[in-house]
């Protein structure tokens, strides 16, 4: 594992939002492109995944339902573990106006079998569901950085992808979902 300063980036944005520490898996990515190189039009990518206590995941279930936050990390990701514990305040104190949190587990054969105790003693409440074989990734985060967050919006849309994670930076995903919960459905 690699630590690499990176930026957040507002898809579709003209600016940079913040600078980020990150997980990857590779030296050298550069920020990522949500879905190929998306916009903040484009719509998000549909998944079925199986969540850590085996149930199936629908990500279609909840779009234009929800606002969702696609949260992808790793159980030895040193930034992800220390964005958890903020990921599920901003869960509990948005949950009720329509935020979904959803962890996105990213780790391999070596170390799946770690994520259902990780989540345990975050106290996760929030959907995780495994993505062993990378193919959410493939959608969302062909790069595998970690951490990666990708916001969708109530109508399905890529609104924010933000990458790695510096104390503080809670704050700007709080923002960004605040003003995702405030648009509503067009």
């Amino acid at each position: 594992m690699q630590l690499t300063t990176l930026v957040a980036v507002a898809v579709g944005a003209a600016g940079v939002a913040a600078a980020a520490l990150a997980c990857e898996p590779a030296p050298g990515s550069a920020a990522p492109q949500a879905a190929g190189g998306a916009s903040s039009a484009t719509r998000a990518p549909d998944f079925t995944a199986r969540e850590i206590d085996g149930a199936t995941f629908r990500l279609s279930d909840h779009l234009g339902k929800e606002v969702v936050l696609l949260d992808f990390w790793s159980t030895f990701c040193e930034p992800c573990k220390a964005e958890f514990p903020h990921l599920r305040a901003l869960y509990d104190r948005q949950r009720a106006r329509g935020l979904l949190v959803v962890g996105v587990a990213m780790d391999g054969p070596e170390t799946v079998a770690d994520v259902p105790a990780f989540v345990k003693r975050f106290d996760v409440d929030f959907p995780v569901v495994v993505d062993d074989d990378s193919r959410i990734a493939s959608l969302y985060n062909p790069k595998k950085s970690m951490p990666l967050s990708v916001l969708i919006d109530r109508a399905g849309r890529i609104a924010v992808v933000r990458e790695g994670y510096n104390a503080g930076d809670e704050q700007l995903v709080a923002d960004d979902v605040a003003a995702a919960l405030g648009a509503g459905t067009p």
